[in-house]
């Protein structure tokens, strides 16, 4: 019988806590192998079928990570100004996400494909030893965010004197991924 994705789909979300021996490549296998799909013996390879492109992927599709690394940034800017000089400027930058993967592999399914490079996936055994079952929003190529600007205007008192100062809020996020997974359809 040849692989049924949406099988492995509802075989992975009918799992939770730990499921068998807790690793990923084994919710991965199980998953493939219930839906009439191969699975690849587990070796430093992992290949779990066809090759698939980023663009081309679909639910049920395996994600393989061998030192993946996502980061998203949010970087705002505060200026002050008004008339009287003395503007001020304010920078944060927040961390959003910072997730890895596989060190030195990791396995996961693709059990949604929200946006171009950006997936949602089952896996399990992330944190290593202790995680269970999960679904985790994935970013597979970093995205383009354009920046959000805000400006308030108002009236305040600076040495005595009523002025118009402005307050300017930029918002930017900034995203990398760094080793993205290779991306297989099983057989």
């Amino acid at each position: 019988m040849p692989y049924e994705p949406p099988k492995a789909v509802s075989f992975l979300q009918s799992k939770s806590g730990r499921y068998s021996n807790g690793e990923c490549w084994t919710l991965a296998k199980d998953a493939v192998v219930s839906a009439g799909g191969t699975a690849p013996a587990p070796t430093a390879l992992y290949v779990w079928g066809a090759a698939v492109k980023m663009t081309d992927l679909q639910a049920g599709d395996v994600l393989q990570f061998s030192g993946y690394a996502w980061l998203q940034q949010e970087k705002t800017e505060v200026v002050f100004s008004h008339p009287e000089g003395d503007n001020q400027n304010e920078t944060v930058v927040n961390t959003l996400v910072d997730m890895k993967r596989g060190e030195p592999q990791h396995t996961a399914i693709v059990i949604n494909v929200l946006a171009p490079g950006l997936v949602e996936a089952i896996e399990q055994n992330i944190p290593a030893v202790t995680g269970g079952v999960q679904t985790v929003t994935l970013a597979l190529s970093p995205r383009k965010f354009a920046p959000q600007t805000e400006v308030v205007k108002y009236r305040t008192n600076i040495n005595g004197k009523d002025v118009d100062a402005t307050q300017t809020i930029t918002k930017t996020i900034t995203e990398t991924v760094n080793s993205p997974p290779r991306c297989y359809r099983p057989k």
